[in-house]
């Protein structure tokens, strides 16, 4: 396994790893229990928007997931400032990830009152339940034959190809995202060719929506499949 690249939200790293098995543990980060709020009691809304509007807002808010938390926790809302509310303005035990996700707008008199209950979900039941996403692609040896026009360093829209000692080299095959303008430049001067040559690895993505880092996503993404597959595993030899 190589490090890539890590942000605070992010992680890219190359593995040597079945493509099947990297899509069951892609597919399985929504299989991950996420709390997220599910139900909200509206008492006062003076906004432009419907409670239902609002609810859904409110719902798709990010939760910080510490580890005494747990589903059944209340958030409280009472707005009465003029202005545009924020999901930062919500109080209770669970604080939201990001606290400048506007939820709604209040004119001077206007007041809005909520109260918020969380619970621990799937993001296979719903969008609000998922951690983040992950996805993946082939990493390629990038050949490029000798014969190829030096011009070709400007097809590269991410500017990844140079000339080194009179031949045209890549930069960063990590960073090329297979766009094949190379390919297409040299099909077009009639001269050399370049080649993709699959190195047998994956370069796999995970971005966190905040509940839990991008690290903890792929971790727990393979320990629920795990479990799964024990469970069907007792299934079958009984």
């Amino acid at each position: 396994m190589k490090l890539i690249n890590k942000k605070d939200n992010q992680i890219t790293f190359s593995v040597e790893l079945d493509e099947s098995l990297a899509n069951a543990i892609r597919r399985y980060v929504d299989q991950i229990p996420i709390l997220a709020i599910d139900e909200v009691e509206i008492s006062k809304n003076d906004s432009p928007l419907y409670d239902e509007t609002i609810a859904h807002r409110i719902g798709l808010i990010p939760l910080k997931m510490e580890k005494t938390s747990g589903e059944g926790e209340q958030l409280t809302l009472v707005a009465k400032k003029e202005g545009m509310i924020y999901s930062g303005e919500m109080n209770g035990k669970i604080k939201p990830v990001y606290d400048a996700i506007p939820i709604t707008a209040l004119k001077k008199g206007q007041e809005l009152e909520i109260i918020a209950t969380t619970k621990l979900g799937r993001g296979n039941e719903h969008a609000k339940f998922s951690p983040g996403l992950m996805f993946y692609r082939d990493v390629v040896e990038i050949k490029i034959d000798k014969e190829c026009p030096k011009e070709i360093i400007n097809s590269c829209p991410k500017n990844l190809l140079k000339v080194e000692n009179g031949k045209v080299c890549v930069i960063d095959e990590y960073a090329c995202d297979l766009c094949e303008e190379c390919v297409e430049f040299c099909n077009k001067k009639g001269k050399g060719s370049v080649e993709f040559v699959s190195k047998g690895e994956l370069m796999i993505t995970l971005e966190s929506f905040g509940q839990i880092n991008p690290e903890e996503i792929f971790k727990k993404s393979i320990e629920t499949l795990e479990k799964d597959l024990a469970e069907v595993s007792k299934k079958i030899s009984k």
